[in-house]
C-alpha cells in the first residue's frame, strides 16, 4: 500500500474475519458487490472494500462528515490512487442527513454495509435502524467498536455497545451472523415488508 497515505491502522486486524464474510457474500450475491461505508477516516477500510468486495461493476458509497480537513485530504488522495476510484460515490455530511437521502432513492440497496461512525449508543442505533432498510435480504452489516471503552466504567450511552444491543433487541429484520467480538456482524433475514 505504498501508493497510499495513511497515518494509522485500525483496520488490518479485521481482515481475516472480513475474508470469511466476503466468501459468504460472493456466494449469496456475486463477487461484485454494492457496498456502503459509514465513517471512513483516511479510507483504509474503503480501499480494502474496493480491492476485495467491489468487482468491475460493483460500487462503494462512502458517507463521512470529514470533520478534520487533513483526514479528508488523505481520504481523497487514497481513493484517487485506487484503480477503482470511478466506482466510489462520496457523500460528505452526517450519517443522519446522508442516510435519509439514500432512503429517498428507493432503488438504492446494498449487499454489504460497514458502520464505523460515531461512538455513542444513540448514533450507532440510528445508523443501524436506517441501514437495515437499505440492506438486501441476505446482506451483511458490520459495526465496529462493539466493545469500545466497556472496560472503562463509562456511561453506557457513551459506547456503541448499548446502541448495537438495543437495535438487536428491537429489529424484526436482522439477526446476529455470529456472536459479536470487537466488531458486531449482523445478517438481514427478513424483507422490509415485514415491518408494518
Amino acid at each position: 500500500m505504498s501508493e497510499y497515505d495513511f497515518t494509522a491502522d485500525y483496520f488490518s486486524n479485521n481482515i481475516s474475519s472480513w475474508e470469511k464474510i466476503y466468501q459468504y457474500l460472493s456466494t449469496t450475491f456475486s463477487s461484485d458487490l454494492n457496498c456502503l461505508e459509514i465513517g471512513t477516516y483516511e479510507g483504509r477500510s474503503a480501499i480494502y472494500i474496493l480491492d476485495n468486495f467491489v468487482g468491475s461493476s460493483g460500487k462503494l458509497t462512502v458517507i463521512d462528515n470529514f470533520w478534520d480537513k487533513e483526514y479528508e485530504r488523505r481520504y481523497l488522495y487514497n481513493i484517487k490512487n485506487n484503480t477503482k476510484n470511478k466506482q466510489v460515490i462520496t457523500l460528505k455530511g452526517t450519517s443522519m442527513a446522508k442516510l435519509s437521502l439514500l432512503h429517498f432513492n428507493s432503488s438504492e440497496s446494498f449487499d454489504f454495509i460497514y458502520i464505523d461512525a460515531g461512538k455513542t449508543a444513540s448514533t450507532n442505533m440510528y445508523n443501524l435502524l436506517m441501514s437495515e432498510r437499505l440492506l438486501k435480504v441476505g446482506g451483511i452489516m458490520i459495526v465496529d467498536d462493539y466493545n469500545w471503552h466497556l472496560d472503562k466504567n463509562l456511561d453506557p450511552k457513551l459506547s456503541p455497545n448499548l446502541g448495537i444491543n438495543t437495535f438487536m433487541d428491537l429489529t424484526l429484520l436482522c439477526e446476529w451472523y455470529e456472536a459479536p467480538k470487537y466488531q458486531a456482524i449482523i445478517v438481514k433475514k427478513n424483507p422490509n415488508s415485514t415491518i408494518i
